[in-house]
Formats: structure tokens, sequence, C-alpha cells
């Protein structure tokens, strides 16, 4: 099924909390008010700036696409028994009547109650520009400046409160994918809202180890099932990866409570389209930034088993691997000064530090470790330091020795040059996974 398609577009986003609601949950809900017309591409899931304080939970905007579909359809998901088809390709329809019609079903499910919940909904027979997509991905976008693009885009919309929600909206309108990814979600019925999820763990462990492009199923190192969601929102699971196929056949898989309905999205989920190169200089807060740079202190666990690691391209920063990272800090620990590493990560205000996400440790010095001071010619005696660099001076006659006349022994490094992540349950849903970092989509959708 071609990329390309037409249809009349409609987005929102900002409707949920994390007490519950889910703006995923939200498309199928406009889906079913508006199934007199034809879904035209898969529905979009566009997940924004990670780093957005205001954020409800995921920061994940929604974009669909109506119409009168032309050609072959396939199947996209199945709400309450009737199978949801989308087609590649379609003739517009009435951007009005989706605003209004959509926006009744928002105003009856939105977390209008909570302080950080800021609803907004758009359409449009035209896309905005991409470079509003990529400003809201890296950035922190001013709704005005949204605005102002959705005028000259003709678009027409609806925002509540503070209207945040029209900035997300706007920007997962205007994805052209670079990169993408595909997640196949589960809801369950609103009888179990809010109650714990019955899932199998060991049908998700079976799923993740019989699959190929699937990722991000099961936290091994944790022993968590990584593709339920810890709120209490309408989603039972969420299943991504690489091959539409392969998430088809993935998600009877799964055991347990039945589902109530489900959808395919096409997401940007797993493609760090939010990572920029930066020189350390150069770093904001709010960025993520992907850095090279080199280490020049050991590093250091502080209270909370936070683990600070010093590093430096001419420039300093502290680099920080936080405690439900689990294992990752181990490989902070086995740093030592000199060693080449890429960092990625976002970069934190107070105090000033790159908070790390995924690491890759491209060259390893040697790690020689003094073991014995010089003996003075004169004493036969054990030198002592003069401090770090500084060389020996025997405490009997004063003669001196430079750092160098010391004995050194070689030690085995505890770690090898490659790439290194945190566990599942402590990656971002824009983190590309190692997994996939050497793939290439087999689904042209």
């Amino acid at each position: 099924m071609a990329m390309t398609v037409a249809g009349t577009l409609l987005a929102f986003d900002d409707t949920d909390s994390p007490e519950g609601m889910c703006t995923t949950y939200l498309a199928a809900l406009v889906i079913e008010e508006l199934s007199d017309y034809d879904l035209i591409g898969l529905p979009r899931l566009v997940r924004l700036n990670p780093n957005i304080p205001w954020k409800t939970r995921g920061n994940a905007a929604i974009c669909l696409a109506f119409g009168s579909g032309t050609g072959p359809s396939r199947p996209c998901g199945d709400l309450n028994g009737t199978q949801l088809r989308c087609y590649a390709e379609g003739r517009q329809c009435d951007p009005d009547d989706l605003l209004r019609r959509a926006a009744k079903v928002l105003e009856r499910v939105a977390k209008f109650e909570c302080d950080k919940t800021n609803p907004g909904i758009v359409a449009s027979v035209r896309k905005p520009p991409q470079s509003l997509y990529w400003r809201a991905v890296r950035e922190v976008v001013p709704l005005r400046e949204v605005e102002s693009v959705l005028r000259e885009t003709g678009a027409t919309w609806k925002k509540y409160k503070g209207g945040r929600g029209v900035i997300g909206a706007a920007a997962a309108m205007s994805w052209r994918p670079k990169d993408r990814t595909w997640e196949v979600v589960a809801y369950r019925s609103p009888t179990r809202f809010g109650t714990p999820r019955d899932i199998d763990s060991k049908s998700v462990i079976a799923m993740d180890k019989s699959t190929r492009m699937t990722f991000n199923n099961y936290d091994y190192e944790n022993d968590h099932i990584a593709i339920a969601p810890g709120s209490p929102c309408p989603i039972l699971f969420g299943i991504r990866g690489d091959s539409v196929g392969e998430l088809l056949k993935a998600r009877p898989m799964i055991k347990g409570e039945r589902p109530d309905k489900w959808l395919l999205f096409m997401t940007n989920q797993a493609t760090e389209d939010h990572i920029v190169a930066r020189r350390i200089a150069s770093l904001r807060p709010r960025d993520s930034a992907r850095i090279k740079a080199r280490v020049v202190s050991r590093p250091v666990t502080i209270p909370g088993k936070h683990v600070i690691l010093r590093v430096s391209d001419g420039t300093e920063v502290d680099a920080a691997f936080y405690e439900p990272s689990r294992g990752f800090r181990d490989i902070a620990r086995a740093l030592i000064p000199g060693d080449e590493i890429v960092l990625y990560g976002s970069v934190r205000e107070t105090p000033r530090s790159l908070n790390v996400e995924k690491m890759q440790v491209r060259r390893l010095v040697r790690d020689l470790r003094k073991v014995h001071n010089p003996i003075c010619k004169n004493c036969a005696k054990s030198m002592g330091s003069l401090g770090s660099g500084q060389g020996f001076r025997c405490k009997r006659c004063g003669a001196k020795a430079p750092p160098a006349k010391a004995e050194y022994k070689a030690f085995p490094r505890a770690i090898k040059t490659g790439w290194y992540e945190p566990p599942v349950a402590s990656r971002r849903h824009l983190h590309k996974p190692i997994r996939r970092m050497s793939r290439v989509n087999i689904d042209n959708l």
C-alpha cells in the first residue's frame, strides 16, 4: 500500500491525563463516530518533544484521514467486532463536518479536570509544512505561531482551556516520515478501565522470541511486561515493530484479557527524530542531543545510586545515568578517562547535565594503574607521592622522581566497544533500540 494518501485530515492532542484516557483511544472513538466515511491510510500516532514539562504522559498526537476510499483496502483494526479497513487513496470530504462531529466525541471523553490537559483538534484538506513537525519534536513551539501556520494552510480548529493540544495536532498533521515504525494497540472493555490488567507474561515472552521485527516487548532485566502501560488508561497492550504483517500475527499471540477493540498505527516511535547532533557548548535545556565526547574523570555514584560521568569535547558537562536504568549504570562505571564515547540524551537545566538514554563506546584506552611508588636509589625506601601528576619524593633524603618511575600494571577492561542502552522499561517512546538500528522497514505502507 502506497505511503501517499489523500483524504481530509483530522488531528487532535492533549486529551488524556495521568489518571486515565488515552489520545489513541479517542482515535478509535472518532473512527466509530465517522463510520459513514472511509479511513484513508493508517491512523498516525506521532510522538513529540519528550522534554516538554507540561505533557500529560507520552506526548503523543493523532492524525487521521477521512474521505471516500478508492482502490484496494486492507484490514487495520477491529471495533467492537466490526473489521476496520483503510484505503490507500481517497477523495476528500468536508473538514467542517469532521471537526464538528469529532469535537463532540472529544468533549465527551477528554480529561478536562486535569490541569495539564488542554485539548485541541484541527481539520484541514492540506498538510501544514513539515518544518512544523521537526520543530515540535525537538523544540518548544508557541501556540500563536502554530495558529498562524494553520491560517496559511486553510485549516479550521477548536481549542479548549489553554489550547496547547492544537500544537501537537498540527505537528502530527505535518509529519512526513523519513523513518517510521508501526504499533498495534489493543484496548480494554470500558467495564475494566482502572482495574489490573490480565496479560499472560509467558505469552508475551513467547511472542517476543518468535518475532524478528518487533521490539520493546518484555524487560528481561526487570521481569516486566513492557507492552502494557502502567497508567489506568484504556490500553490493554501495544506491540511495536518494523513489519505490519508480523504485528498483525503477533497481536493474537498475547493471552489473557480479551481486547474490546484494536487499531494499527503508523508511528514515529523508535526513530530518534528528536535527537540533534550538538557540541556541548551549544546544549540548551530540554534539548535532545547526540554528542561525541571523551571521558575526563572516573565515574562517581551519588545518593540515589545515580552515576555521574564527566565528559568533554573541549567543553565539559556531567553525563547522568539514573538509577532506573539499572545495569546501564554499570557500563558508565566501567569507563575511565580517555575513553571516547557518543552519548544520546536530554539536557537538564539544573543541575546542568545530559541525562543519558543510549551510548556508543567508540574507543577504549588502556587501564594503567599504579601498583607501587618508585624506590629511592639512595635509601632503598618507597617514595611518597607529591600529588596527582607531580611525581614523587623520598621522605628521608628528599630525592625526587617523575611520575613515569612508578610501577604500573595494565588491567583488563570490563566492557568492549559497541552500543549500550538501558533496559526496556527505562526507554522513551522515541528511543531507537539497538535491535532496530540496522533494520530497513520491510513494508511500504
